[in-house]
């Protein structure tokens, strides 16, 4: 790797990462939904019905000792290595100016505020951009067949079927222009995952909270609700400058197709594959939300960037800062819409964040709580959730959730009731 390269890895981790932790330090609590079960069942791998990559990250933090913190820290970490590797993408694609600009630009705030908190978006990034990186790199440098950064190429496109199930797609993907037998290796994690479906193993269920976003998908298809949701998703896009970046994007998309440039049609597959599953999502939730751009946006930042350091390698350098303060402005426009979406996503919960300041301040009380009900996507969360995720407490052994089923196994020295405007906790 050459020096101007190792420069640009230092600054991807640095800028990246030094607005995660600006972030974190902002608004430290844990929010979102999936969020808060993934904290919830921090001591098992398999929660609810969801792969298990991003949660192995979260068990490990746990497991050392780790709070939700240092969790949101490790989670930080991860993307922040997915946009180094995107930027070394955008170095193979369209030089290094190209890896420079895109670091701004995969800034972009749906990603943002997500790749903090226990998402997948992170993670899937980091696998499918360091294996495309990788394979770039191999194929510039022409590595023979033995290199191990075959492997670790490899292993990480395989990894992708432990992030999320369009990983799988992604798989199939990668086998195809890899086109080479010993890409075969990447259907390690299809396998790992099958065998483990094999043998019985469940998800542990922090709650009893239905999470199959995708079980029964065909009768919750209904073409005007589907119409609402679109529309919807609309008005995020707009929110978010999603539109100007697709423009951008695929402009870009097309520009390097045009010029040949290898790996642009991967890329451009790996868009649309996510543009496929974003619509099943978006059935299968009922609704869109924000998160929904994520890996889009960093996807069409990424055609963007690369197709404009190619551009630019032949420009007078006043189009080159031109071209490097457009991003920087772009990338600060969508930090500030990151930390929004963070403040929004925090404040949703602060009745429940002052229930937890004061479960915390009675450190011999245990707890019957009546939570607020009918929140989230399909009206179907409710605050215990909430509770546990914010928090080292959990149901059964802290607390006891009124709405769940079962009976407490402890008599509560204290009850908190959802009113609205807030919890009313009585006790001795």
């Amino acid at each position: 790797m050459s020096r101007a390269e190792r420069w640009l890895l230092v600054g991807a981790i640095l800028i990246g990462l030094g607005i995660r932790l600006a972030l974190i330090w902002t608004y430290p609590d844990n929010f979102s939904m999936d969020g808060y079960q993934r904290w919830a069942g921090r001591e098992h791998l398999l929660v609810q019905d969801w792969l298990p990559a991003t949660q192995s990250v979260i068990h490990a933090i746990s497991w050392l000792g780790g709070g939700i913190l240092q969790m949101r820290i490790g989670l930080a970490i991860v993307a922040t290595l997915a946009i180094a590797a995107g930027a070394l993408v955008a170095r193979e694609l369209g030089g290094l100016m190209a890896g420079w600009l895109f670091i701004p630009l995969a800034l972009f705030g749906p990603f943002l505020t997500w790749s903090v908190v226990p998402y997948q978006e992170g993670t899937y990034l980091l696998c499918v951009l360091g294996a495309v990186a990788l394979v770039l790199r191999a194929s510039r440098l022409q590595w023979p067949a033995d290199h191990r950064g075959w492997l670790i190429a490899d292993l990480l496109a395989g990894c992708t079927a432990l992030v999320r199930y369009e990983g799988w797609v992604f798989v199939a993907l990668y086998l195809m222009w890899r086109r080479d037998t010993r890409a075969l290796r990447a259907a390690w994690g299809i396998a790992f995952w099958l065998g483990v479906k094999a043998s019985g193993a469940q998800g542990y269920a922090a709650s009893p909270i239905d999470f199959a976003d995708w079980e029964g998908l065909s009768s919750r298809y209904r073409p005007a609700a589907l119409t609402k949701t679109l529309q919807k998703f609309g008005r995020h896009c707009l929110d978010t400058g999603l539109p100007a970046l697709a423009a951008v994007g695929l402009a870009g998309g097309a520009i390097l197709w045009r010029k040949k440039a290898k790996g642009v049609t991967m890329l451009m597959l790996i868009f649309g594959l996510q543009l496929a599953a974003t619509l099943g999502w978006m059935i299968g939730l009922e609704t869109a939300t924000y998160r929904m751009q994520a890996i889009m946006g960093v996807m069409l930042a990424l055609l963007a960037a690369s197709a404009a350091g190619l551009i630019l390698q032949r420009q007078p350098r006043w189009k080159v800062v031109v071209a490097g303060v457009i991003a920087v402005g772009l990338g600060a426009h969508f930090v500030l819409q990151g930390f929004d979406n963070a403040r929004r996503s925090t404040r949703s919960a602060k009745w429940e964040r002052k229930l937890v300041r004061q479960m915390t301040a009675c450190t011999d009380c245990t707890w019957a709580i009546t939570p607020r009900r009918r929140i989230g996507t399909r009206k179907r969360h409710d605050g215990c959730e909430i509770i546990q995720g914010l928090s080292e407490f959990q149901h059964g052994e802290d607390f006891w959730c009124t709405s769940w089923p079962g009976r407490a196994p402890f008599i509560p020295t204290h009850k908190a009731k959802w009113k609205k405007g807030g919890y009313v906790v009585e006790g001795p």
